[in-house]
């Protein structure tokens, strides 16, 4: 009976000091890498505000770059142009403030005027509740949470009166750098995108001028899209007001339109335009007009936005829709403001540049595959890479697709 004696393994060759440092640097590139990475992701989110203010001045020279255009056709000077329709906005937008803003200061002048009634009649309320909470205990319960709950309101608000004036000087900050910053890109277009295709590929120029061009297409329509919002959000107020017998209805509802291009806070403020309107009616109508404004904002953010603007913009809706939760969440208001006008154009580069070269890699790597791997020069002339033997035998080192495995 013989004995199987088990294979040793051979000895381990000690490695020299220049093989066992030979992927230092590749190690060392790896973690700069990594660190640049980091500090440039670090930088991108210090510098949020002034990339949001220039894709913001972007936005608007896409959006003007159309009547721009049409202006030039007739002659008139590209810059003249472009404050031509600055002052047209300006003006529009200044003249709704001067008829919107006396009624709106009016009524809140009556409701003032109103607040020892209703103070009076919270007292009375305030009585009977202790009458109340006499049989019913629970009520003073309830009666302790909505004082603490008027208190914090009370806080709040008193807070936001006091932030409020940088807000606003943050606000006319923001309007002018991008109103300035936009007047500059429609001036300097041409020089522009001659800097960036010098930098750029000669065989890839084409590709970036269309890529680039139907991203300002891509960022017209949406804020074409934003204004059919505007209208379709003031159209349903409008009806709202008029059903209430509310004065001033077609103003104050094109107010609460013009507020729907702020995310978040323009809402609020067409919310509050909204109940100084309805005020003189009554707390039945400011509560129906509450209630029916809460619902026309869910069907903006939830139907109307994804719908429209994916449809203007070409993207999907779900698309939309997730763009503009991932801004806000990313960047607040600022972030769901772009979020589709970003997602749209990330859309044509992929649509132009990534998906193509994916379609060329994968059609390389099928051509590889159906013809197999290249042939060993030592086989190919020697003749080994046919096997001499009977039918049915495959040849070597062909792919299984391979026009050439044919049998001698």
């Amino acid at each position: 009976m013989s004995i199987k004696e088990t294979p040793q393994r051979p000895p381990e060759v000690p490695r020299s000091r220049s093989s066992r440092y030979a992927d230092a640097p590749s190690i060392y590139a790896a973690l700069v890498l990594f660190g640049l990475t980091v500090g440039a992701v670090y930088l991108l989110f210090r510098l949020q505000y002034l990339l949001t203010i220039l894709f913001l001045a972007v936005l608007v020279a896409s959006g003007i770059a159309g009547p721009v255009r049409r202006l030039e056709r007739l002659g008139v000077p590209r810059a003249v142009a472009i404050l031509a329709i600055y002052v047209v906005l300006g003006g529009m937008l200044g003249g709704l403030i001067w008829y919107v803003l006396p009624p709106v200061l009016g009524q809140a002048a009556s409701a003032s005027a109103d607040i020892p009634k209703r103070l009076r009649d919270l007292r009375e309320l305030q009585g009977r509740v202790a009458e109340l909470s006499i049989d019913y205990p629970i009520i003073e319960t309830l009666e302790v949470r909505l004082i603490d709950i008027a208190a914090n309101a009370g806080n709040a608000f008193t807070n936001w009166l006091i932030g409020l004036p940088e807000a606003v000087a943050k606000v006319l900050f923001t309007l002018v750098s991008v109103l300035t910053i936009a007047l500059l890109l429609l001036v300097t277009k041409e020089r522009l995108l001659d800097l960036i295709l010098e930098m750029i590929h000669p065989r890839h120029r084409a590709t970036t001028q269309r890529v680039l061009a139907e991203m300002g297409v891509r960022l017209g329509a949406y804020v074409r899209a934003k204004l059919i919002v505007i209208v379709v959000v003031a159209s349903l107020v409008y009806g709202t007001l008029v059903v209430l017998g509310a004065t001033y209805a077609f103003l104050v509802a094109t107010f609460a339109g013009m507020m729907e291009a702020l995310p978040r806070i323009g809402p609020w403020l067409g919310r509050i335009a909204i109940f100084l309107a309805v005020l003189p009616l009554g707390w039945r109508a400011v509560a129906i007009a509450m209630v029916a404004h809460v619902i026309i904002e869910n069907l903006k953010g939830q139907v109307i936005s994804p719908l429209i603007e994916s449809d203007q913009v070409d993207i999907h809706p779900l698309t939309a829709f997730v763009a503009i939760i991932a801004g806000g969440v990313l960047l607040g208001w600022l972030g769901a403001l772009i979020a589709v006008p970003v997602a749209a154009a990330l859309q044509v580069v992929v649509q132009d540049v990534v998906i193509p070269w994916r379609r060329n890699r994968l059609a390389s790597a099928e051509s590889i595959y159906v013809a197999g791997p290249p042939l060993p020069e030592s086989d190919e002339a020697n003749g080994s890479n046919v096997i001499e033997a009977e039918v049915g035998a495959e040849p070597r080192h062909r792919g299984p697709f391979d026009r050439r495995n044919v049998v001698r």
